[in-house]
């Protein structure tokens, strides 16, 4: 009898806590999440070359073209640039490209207004992207003088364009790329020139002293790609036929 009273006691208290069980806790709330907010606009940064000073690499003559390069900031996530450019005493003529993708280098080219006296224009280059946008000035001296220098550098450019078509095929430059021939300052007494293909600025220089010290160097410049020229060579006596070595290229173009 002891042992069936026990046997109901064990029963009542297994069914008892299985009908009174816990009731379970809820899961908490979760808080809701932010509202994802917008990136903010990518700054936009421009670069003109050449700088603003010194003047005397920068200076013009009538009716020549005078190109401007345009860096774009290099921002791996940033969409093109585009490119606009108004000029006083000068004509803008060209803007290669107008959309400017990041990390690339445009060019702005400007013809300046014929003059008799010497005069200071101005370009004001203007980047935007959607609402941002960016303006750099730069001034434009402009000589009233005529391309007397074409004649006296056709002897370096054709002897540079055979040495490098000969020696650097690698670089597409033949006797028969077509080149635009462009005014460049001259700085003391060295002379400079300049010569554009599709695909290069090539600048010339030459030393107007008398052997040896005749020298002249090539400076070149992929264009779309370099801000400044990448590759440079130097003839130390051009009557003494010295063989060209490579130097460094000049680190701002020279206008």
């Amino acid at each position: 009898m002891r042992r069936i009273c026990l046997l109901i006691l064990l029963c009542a208290t297994i069914l008892g806590g299985c009908s009174a069980g816990a009731t379970p806790s809820r899961a908490p709330t979760p808080a809701p999440s932010a509202a994802p907010t917008a990136a903010p606009a990518a700054e936009i940064s421009l670069d003109v070359q050449p700088p603003e000073a010194p003047p005397e690499i920068r200076v013009a003559i009538p009716g020549s073209r005078y190109c401007f390069l345009v860096v774009a900031d290099a921002g791996a996530t940033a969409g093109p640039l585009t490119i606009s450019a108004t000029a006083t005493k000068a004509d803008v003529v060209e803007i290669r490209p107008v959309e400017l993708p990041a990390g690339a280098v445009g060019e702005v080219c400007v013809v300046a207004d014929a003059t008799t006296t010497e005069t200071t224009g101005s370009v004001v280059i203007t980047a935007t992207r959607g609402a941002e946008e960016t303006s750099v000035t730069r001034s434009l001296k402009v000589f009233p003088m005529l391309d007397e220098r074409a004649a006296d550098a056709k002897p370096y450019f054709d002897l540079w364009v055979a040495w490098l078509a000969a020696e650097h095929p690698e670089l597409g430059i033949t006797a028969d790329t077509a080149w635009e021939p462009v005014f460049v300052s001259t700085l003391l007494v060295v002379s400079h020139y300049s010569y554009w293909s599709e695909d290069w600025e090539m600048m010339v220089a030459w030393h107007n002293m008398i052997p040896p010290y005749d020298w002249t160097e090539v400076h070149l410049r992929r264009r779309g790609v370099d801000a400044a020229p990448s590759l440079a060579f130097k003839i130390d006596s051009v009557s003494g036929a010295t063989e060209p070595y490579g130097i460094e290229p000049v680190e701002v173009v020279v206008r």
